[in-house]
């Protein structure tokens, strides 16, 4: 019985492999309808839950206050038509201004936000490190992910709470801003312009960018960029001989990563830019490498000593680059040597 096995396996082997060759040169569709893609179930389902886009308010569902609004503008049809009301019990709002605005800056600034996709919309949790840079960054096997401070996420990148808690992801920011109509427009400008945001999907930065308004989206001054990039991504050889079609699927494709960098060099006043880049094995051929740089040189805000980019590979250098590129230390043996000697 073994023997026939055997037999039958040496006759029909070669026979199989001229099949799966000949369908992968000619009819590569056929062997796509047997087996689905993880990376396009994984697509799929984060376009099934994505955020949308922020509707355009009426000015009656105005919350912030306008700057300067006298008494004859507030009586004119164009005022907006939010009730407010005055707060002189509130000792908060019985300070002076300068005073108020210490005090907001304590609640809601000078921490790292971290911006987590979730289903058909954004959570933002607080970063338990004292800085961005001391949190710790790990891999889940899909992508880069920071448990210690906003639990895990599924296998598209979506976020879901340790043991199933339903757990809230505003950083206790959200009861302060909404207590007080004149709190949240004194002070959602700190909000937005002394905190540190942290993105590690893609997604949420383009998301983010089009779920708040634009005048707070630019008012942000710090960024935390990580990503952790999906091979073969600007290799067009190694992506002609894949079966799949395309290639890559966002948030891992190409396009996806340049929309990104448009974003962010749209972005008025930026002082500081982080990007961590992880690629499982490096980029061998330099031009690669290039193509993957270059949406980063549209980049003009900040300046070069504020705009780190680091990278998980050695290389070559790029003296005429807007940002400064950290790879990782190479241990001279060599020298090491003599210096034991």
């Amino acid at each position: 019985m073994r023997a026939s096995s055997l037999a039958i396996s040496i006759v029909c082997g070669p026979v199989v492999c001229c099949y799966v060759v000949f369908a992968a040169c000619f009819c590569p569709g056929r062997l796509q309808r047997h087996t689905e893609s993880d990376d396009k179930k994984r697509f799929e389902r984060r376009q099934k839950v994505a955020p949308r886009p922020l509707p355009i308010r009426p000015p009656e569902r105005c919350l912030t206050l306008p700057a300067c609004l006298s008494e004859k503008a507030a009586r004119s049809a164009t005022a907006p038509k939010g009730k407010t009301f005055e707060q002189t019990q509130s000792r908060l709002l019985q300070l002076p201004l300068e005073l108020r605005r210490m005090i907001y800056r304590e609640v809601l600034g000078d921490k790292t936000m971290h911006i987590v996709l979730k289903e058909n919309r954004l959570g933002h949790l607080r970063c338990k490190a004292p800085s961005s840079i001391e949190c710790p960054l790990g891999y889940n096997g899909r992508s880069l992910s920071r448990e210690c401070c906003w639990g895990t996420v599924d296998s598209a990148n979506i976020w879901c709470p340790r043991n199933g808690e339903r757990k809230r992801t505003d950083g206790d920011i959200l009861p302060f801003l909404q207590s007080c109509r004149q709190i949240y427009s004194e002070s959602i400008d700190t909000l937005y312009s002394t905190n540190t945001f942290s993105f590690s999907d893609l997604d949420c930065l383009r998301y983010f960018s089009c779920t708040i308004l634009p005048s707070r989206f630019a008012l942000i001054t710090m960024l935390d960029v990580e990503w952790c990039m999906s091979w073969p991504i600007y290799d067009t050889t190694a992506q002609n001989l894949l079966l799949t079609n395309p290639a890559l699927y966002p948030p891992n494709d190409e396009a996806t990563w340049e929309a990104t960098w448009r974003i962010i060099a749209d972005m008025p006043s930026l002082k500081f830019i982080r990007a961590s880049l992880l690629y499982f094995d490096g980029f061998r051929d330099t031009a690669c490498e290039s193509k993957m740089l270059a949406p980063l040189f549209s980049v003009t805000k900040p300046d070069k000593e504020n705009f780190e980019v680091h990278v998980s590979w050695g290389g070559d250098e790029f003296p005429d680059a807007p940002f400064t590129l950290l790879r990782p230390m190479v241990r001279d043996t060599l020298s090491s040597d003599d210096e034991a000697w």
